[in-house]
């Protein structure tokens, strides 16, 4: 064991080359590694800045689904229909305006509401504004 050593040494001294185990690594695998970990960072970073105004939107959409039949049958006037939606999208964060809503129909034959509006998302280094146009549609039973 000791006479390896010392032949080994003898030979780098000697200008001779190592064996292939004896001689050191060049550092691949670790900006192999380093990439990776920032290509993983920066995808988690996306979701969690993506994936919240998506879920909003869906649980707005599920909001509106569930509701539609309690307004058909109280007859909510046009006014109420406005406070109630807007509160619901104040509470999932989603900041609009009344504008943004645009109510088609509401009367005994059914309720169309259309929302249009936009989710501006900072990433760092690119921003973009994702588009959503929830809608509110239901039909009476009879005619």
């Amino acid at each position: 064991m000791i006479s390896e050593e010392i032949s080994l040494r003898t030979a780098e001294l000697q200008g001779g080359r190592l064996p292939y185990a004896g001689r050191g690594q060049r550092g691949g695998a670790r900006i192999r590694a380093l990439f990776f970990t920032v290509v993983l960072v920066a995808f988690v970073f996306f979701c969690y800045k993506v994936i919240p105004p998506y879920f909003a939107n869906y649980q707005l959409e599920d909001w509106m689904k569930s509701q539609i039949p309690f307004f058909m049958v109280n007859h909510t006037t046009d006014d109420a229909l406005y406070e109630s939606i807007l509160k619901e999208m104040h509470n999932e964060g989603i900041e609009v305006t009344r504008d943004n809503i645009k109510i088609v129909q509401n009367n005994s034959r059914g309720i169309n509401v259309q929302i249009d509006y936009n989710v501006k998302l900072d990433l760092m280094v690119y921003q973009m504004n994702l588009h959503f146009t929830p809608q509110m549609n239901s039909q009476a039973l009879v005619q």
